[in-house]
């Protein structure tokens, strides 16, 4: 299968010659915190990570449709063709077009909304570590000492656990499928290059 992305077109030569792995961690803009750091949480180990993860698209024209990076006045975007080894990346597809319209961003709130008289009642200390699951970035093992700290961690970790349909749902692409795509490069010496078409 094919994988393209759009970037704009003062980007080119750059893309040209070889891209590496995003090494510090992106905080997401599509999706809120509490729910990435679950998506995270409950990664399994032979998928990438979308903290670190390159988008894609099965098509040059889903990739042109998706584009969202900033574009100076007289830029614009061009669809590439990703060029890089199969055997070199982890890669995934959602059954959505993008992760914000994943039915698990309704089950997180929901429960989240369910929940707010308990919330309410906590003392300070306990909604001190109840808030850290909103904070951007949490890793894998700061979610496991909360869940270790607190008993609604626990609940909501629970929860989501039995009820999230990401990891589950998120397959072996397929081209003629619209579900975004993403993959993570194995380790930092492996690149990508991108070719546009």
């Amino acid at each position: 299968m094919e994988l393209f992305r759009a970037i704009p077109s003062s980007q080119i030569e750059k893309a040209r010659k070889g891209m590496s792995r995003h090494l510090t961690v992106r905080i997401p803009s599509n999706v809120p915190y509490i729910v990435d750091n679950l998506w995270e949480w409950l990664r399994p180990a032979d998928m990438p990570s979308r903290r670190h993860a390159i988008y894609a698209s099965p098509t040059a024209q889903l990739a042109l449709a998706n584009a969202s990076a900033p574009l100076a006045d007289d830029d614009h975007y061009v669809a590439c063709r990703v060029v890089v080894a199969p055997q070199h990346i982890r890669i995934a597809q959602l059954t959505v077009r993008d992760a914000r319209e994943h039915s698990d961003i309704k089950v997180v709130s929901r429960w989240v909304s369910g929940q707010g008289q308990a919330i309410v009642a906590l003392g300070a200390s306990q909604k001190q570590q109840l808030a850290q699951l909103f904070m951007p970035g949490l890793g894998r093992d700061e979610l496991e000492g909360l869940r270790q700290a607190d008993s609604l961690v626990v609940q909501v970790c629970d929860y989501i656990s039995k009820a999230s349909t990401f990891w589950g749902s998120a397959a072996t692409p397929v081209a003629s499928f619209e579900g975004e795509l993403f993959f993570e490069l194995a380790d930092s010496s492996v690149t990508y290059r991108l070719e546009p078409v």
